[in-house]
């Protein structure tokens, strides 16, 4: 009689568990999530106390994607980072669209000499690019 008890308590308790699971994949969102720049134009030199301007373009290939922007931070005198970010929201199905962005970031370097740029095309991988500044003819 126990044993009936038991087989016959284990069927409601397996209905009751599948039932209370939900099988919906829910809301998944993220904040400034790392994308690649997809094309870039660095020009190899530049002036002392004169605007460098480089172009950025960044996509992604679905309509989960929004908010592309672009942030340019200096690390020192002469070494700069770039980063491509995006917000991601989805519910489970994403519409079949590219998102993309593009931009032009502006710097006025110091200093003459070799100045970095890093960008990230993800959390962990980065490409250098080097723009070789000089003094303007005049402040010699």
């Amino acid at each position: 009689m126990q044993y009936m008890k038991r087989l016959l308590f284990i069927p409601l308790l397996l209905t009751g568990l599948i039932s209370s699971c939900s099988l919906d994949p829910g809301r998944v969102v993220y904040s400034n999530v790392v994308i690649p720049i997809d094309e870039r134009s660095v020009p190899e030199t530049g002036t002392v106390n004169q605007n460098v301007n480089i172009y950025v373009e960044a996509s992604e290939d679905n309509g989960c994607w929004s908010d592309i922007h672009f942030v340019m931070a200096q690390k020192d005198d002469r070494e700069y980072e770039i980063w491509a970010l995006a917000d991601f929201e989805s519910t489970g199905v994403c519409p079949e669209m590219i998102v993309s962005a593009d931009s032009v970031l502006t710097f006025k370097p110091e200093r003459p000499g070799n100045h970095i740029i890093k960008f990230w095309m993800n959390n962990l991988e980065y490409e250098n690019d080097t723009i070789a500044v000089g003094e303007a003819l005049g402040d010699r």
